[in-house]
């Protein structure tokens, strides 16, 4: 369901709650979401109206819809339309429909903070922005460098992370700085905050455009301030309002129109009073709203706290593109029961409500009071009057936005985020840097200790555990019965499996991971991309289960699969089909016959011809390869092998490049219920600290392992990329730091091979690989049984194919226990004992070798990485 989908399709009697309640974080459509939370904000209708103002309100609109500048527009094309105009500037799908989510919360409310901005240059996009980092962080508190993100984005990161340090906090103080760029209504945020319970104190710097009261040049900004108060059983007390005369926009939108001012707004460049709001703009200043030193003294309070504390620059603000924010969410239980202070929220409003009006006035109004009546109005109509050229002006932004038309604008799906009122969940990670300043760049560390002391960090843990916690609920309480929580259903979200993720997305170099029940839930989710119709590329020596997935459920979907050698990247390109193909799915090794494929040359090809380009990379994990960084968008690691280690745990994670195709994942594994559960997460987390360790191990085991075969008289060929006679030994090189610890073997003999495996002790016999135990099987009669038979024979997968996953045991005792296996086998077909080896040891590698030829890869990379900062 699209946003406008979500904003319409709504009663005359419900459409005025579009803003007022907050639904349930799982169930909000992805549409009306933030990058960092996807939050359906919606508030309850005010009931303290008053007939006189409502009156007035429908005789203005009523107005203003006759006025021969202005013209009527449905509320769902309108938005639709500046969704595209807004993407039209280069922004992303997730980040547009935050953005029209704010633009459109002014709009509604008739604040100079709407929609103008996205024609007027209010949506400046940098092109060299990153994404925000967290710079110092502590349970309470966090700055954020925005790196040039625009600033809705950053507000929205900074709201995200107040809300989740309050939550287990009770309070909360984020900062950020680094950005140019509006935040947009104020209010928006503030209300946001309020709406978790909390109390919501917001604060914008801004350039110079506002003159201290007794001078005409401009010093601060419009500095707004919004305070946002949760209540009992209505909608939070919003407070929103600049420091200024009035709002930039509001100058702006007067210049576009070529309407005058009043004449106390501000001044000309030469300090005489102006009502042209081009002069006031062009080098002139805005006063303070109140036109005395009490506003002006105001406006300098926010400067300072949403300045020098933060991070902001402290002068020529339009030029240093450094502008701060500051954001602060305090739980009302922190100083008592909650319940009681909205009791007394109730008592004084209550009274300021039902003071006497003076003599022919009207009821006094509380803050936001009339701007969400107004909201309602117009949401009820599903209609709204806006300035001509502003809509010509929108319609021609549209007209050059990517994708399809506004009638259809290209929104991702509903991607539900375990964030109710604004955490930070795996929506999009927010990455910390911890106490380490954004202009000095940090110091690469190895695998090893990423895993231990990974530098993004998602849970706010107010007792610094040294095992992170465990969540083992399937619900989640929420604040009040209007009000959403972080998380609310652990199907859709839950902090271990978010924990989990965001390690697993920085180990891998991805912007979000998901964690799914088993690989081949997450291999589904890969395939899901791919609609009816549609067509998906694939190696021809796949997983047993994969291949299954494509042969028998693929085209039942209506998808047509097309199986092909992968170790040519030709062959890649031969398949693809022009406008169908949706998918490339890749491994590398692949299994079992530990085949290599040109990752970055197969990724090149399969974004060529517009596709997805996925990668197994279960064999190798994050600890010897990182396909991301070749290219893939996908990586597909089965958290059933090395991430967990020691066959207690099935599950698999996928890392992918891009939030909005992590949109869509998300959308597929939450709606068929296929996230890792709690404990599994837990487990899997755990599996991480040892993986590199274990890996490294096995590795050399298995090095071990292949030197031995490889000299053997009775295997045929053995298929290990570290053997510099395996075909892809240079491409593995090339893109991975080791060639692993599986390989597999042929014997020509099924009665040899089965022998082999029958007879050894410490291997054990079973489908898998990865464990600290080492393995071995016959995968054309156990992993790969579902294959047909014609189908292995035809793709060169020999039934005495024998594959073993090396474990950590003491390699000395695995080479003597395969070598009285091989000697076993070797009587049973009757190959003479002496022509095998004397010793299990004869072509052992030296001790370390492969930990050495790691070592020695990675000091490299290093050294390269040191060069390239120092150009």
């Amino acid at each position: 369901m699209m946003f406008s989908d979500r904003l319409l399709g709504l009663s005359a009697t419900s459409a005025p709650r579009l803003f007022e309640r907050r639904l349930p974080v799982h169930a909000r459509a992805r549409a009306f979401c933030s990058p960092h939370a996807d939050v359906c904000r919606l508030r309850r209708r005010n009931q303290r109206t008053s007939s006189l103002i409502v009156s007035a309100i429908r005789l203005a609109a009523s107005a203003s819809t006759m006025a021969a500048s202005e013209e009527m527009i449905e509320l769902p094309t309108l938005q639709q339309l500046a969704l595209q105009a807004i993407r039209a500037q280069g922004f992303s799908d997730s980040d547009s429909s935050t953005m029209l989510e704010v633009l459109m919360y002014a709009e509604l409310r008739g604040n100079s903070q709407g929609l103008v901005k996205v024609v007027s240059g209010g949506l400046p996009r940098d092109a060299s922005s990153q994404p925000p980092i967290v710079e110092h962080e502590t349970s309470v508190s966090a700055r954020i460098n925005a790196r040039g993100s625009y600033g809705m984005i950053v507000m929205d990161a900074a709201v995200c992370t107040a809300l989740d340090k309050a939550a287990s906090g009770g309070i909360a103080v984020v900062g950020t700085h680094g950005n140019a760029s509006g935040t947009g209504a104020l209010g928006f945020w503030a209300d946001r905050i309020a709406q978790a319970g909390l109390v919501g104190i917001v604060l914008s710097q801004s350039a110079e455009y506002v003159a201290p009261h007794g001078s005409h040049e401009a010093v601060y900004g419009t500095n707004p301030v919004a305070f946002g108060i949760p209540r009992q059983g209505e909608s939070p007390l919003v407070l929103d309002m600049a420091t200024s005369s009035t709002a930039y926009f509001a100058l702006v939108e007067a210049r576009r129109a070529g309407r005058p001012v009043a004449d106390d707004i501000g001044f000309d460049a030469s300090g005489a009073v102006s009502t042209d709001p081009g002069a006031i703009l062009d080098g002139g200043a805005m006063r303070s709203f109140d036109r005395s030193f009490k506003g002006s003294h105001l406006a300098l309070m926010v400067e300072l706290l949403a300045g020098p504390l933060v991070g902001g620059a402290v002068a020529d603000k339009a030029s240093s593109g450094n502008w701060g924010n500051l954001v602060i969410a305090i739980d009302p239980k922190l100083l008592g029961n909650a319940d009681r202070f909205k009791a007394g929220v109730e008592a004084v409003l209550s009274r300021v409500s039902d003071a006497a009006p003076l003599r022919g006035a009207s009821p006094v109004r509380l803050p936001g009071q009339s701007a969400a009546q107004l909201a309602a109005e117009r949401l009820a109509a599903g209609q709204l009057s806006l300035d001509s050229q502003l809509l010509q002006d929108l319609r021609a932004l549209a007209e050059a936005a990517p994708g399809d038309s506004p009638s259809a604008p290209a929104v991702s799906p509903p991607a539900p985020h375990p964030a109710a009122s604004g955490g930070p969940g795996p929506s999009r990670v927010l990455l910390m840097a911890a106490s380490v300043e954004p202009e000095q760049p940090q110091q690469p560390r190895g695998m090893s200790t990423n895993a231990i002391h990974p530098r993004s960090k998602t849970l706010a843990d107010p007792y610094q555990a040294m095992s992170p916690p465990l969540y083992q609920t399937a619900t989640f309480g929420q604040p009040s019965a209007t009000e959403g929580g972080p998380y609310d259903y652990t199907r859709s979200g839950n902090p271990t499996r978010t924990l989990f993720e965001a390690q697993v997305a920085a180990l891998e170099g991805g912007d979000r991971a998901l964690a799914f029940t088993s690989g081949m839930a997450a291999i589904s989710a890969i395939v899901r991309l791919a609609a009816a119709g549609q067509h998906i590329i694939a190696g021809d020596d796949l997983y047993g289960g994969t291949s299954r997935l494509l042969q028998r459920v693929a085209p039942a979907l209506g998808i047509s699969v097309s199986n092909v050698d992968m170790t040519d990247p030709k062959n890649v390109e031969a398949a693809m089909q022009a406008g169908k193909t949706a998918v490339v799915m890749v491994e590398s090794p692949t299994n079992p016959r530990m085949q290599i494929c040109d990752i970055a040359a197969i990724a090149d090809i399969a974004h060529a011809g517009g596709a997805i380009c996925s990668v197994d990379n279960s064999i190798l994990a994050p600890v010897f390869q990182r396909p991301l960084d070749l290219g893939a968008d996908i990586c597909m690691t089965s958290i059933t092998k090395f991430i967990g280690g020691h066959s207690d745990v099935t599950g698999g994670v996928l890392s992918i490049r891009g939030h909005d195709l992590a949109d869509r994942i998300y959308f597929t594994q939450n709606a068929e219920g296929a996230g890792l559960a709690p404990y599994d997460s837990w487990l899997s987390a755990r599996g991480l600290k040892t993986m590199a360790l274990r890996m490294e191990r096995q590795a050399e085991n298995c090095a071990a392992l292949a030197a031995y075969l490889d000299a053997h008289p009775l295997v045929k060929q053995v298929n290990y990329a570290g053997l510099d006679s395996h075909p892809g030994a240079d491409i593995n090189r090339r893109q991975a730091s080791s060639a692993g610890s599986l390989l597999s073997f042929t014997t020509n003999s099924i009665e040899a091979s089965k022998t082999i495996v029958e007879e050894t002790e410490l291997f054990k016999i079973t489908v898998s690989f990865g464990s600290v135990t080492s393995l071995i099987s016959l995968p054309c009669f156990m992993s790969h049984a579902s294959i047909p038979a014609e189908i292995r024979a035809a793709r060169g997968l020999p039934d005495d194919l024998v594959r073993i996953s090396a474990g950590i045991e003491d390699i000395d005792d695995l080479l003597i226990d395969l070598h009285q296996a091989m000697q076993k086998a070797m009587t049973k077909v009757g190959m003479p004992l002496e022509q095998g080896p004397s010793s299990p040891f004869q072509h052992k590698p030296p001790a370390g070798s492969e930990a050495a030829a790691l070592r020695a890869q990675v000091q490299a990379l290093q050294a390269e990485l040191a060069s390239l900062r120092a150009q």
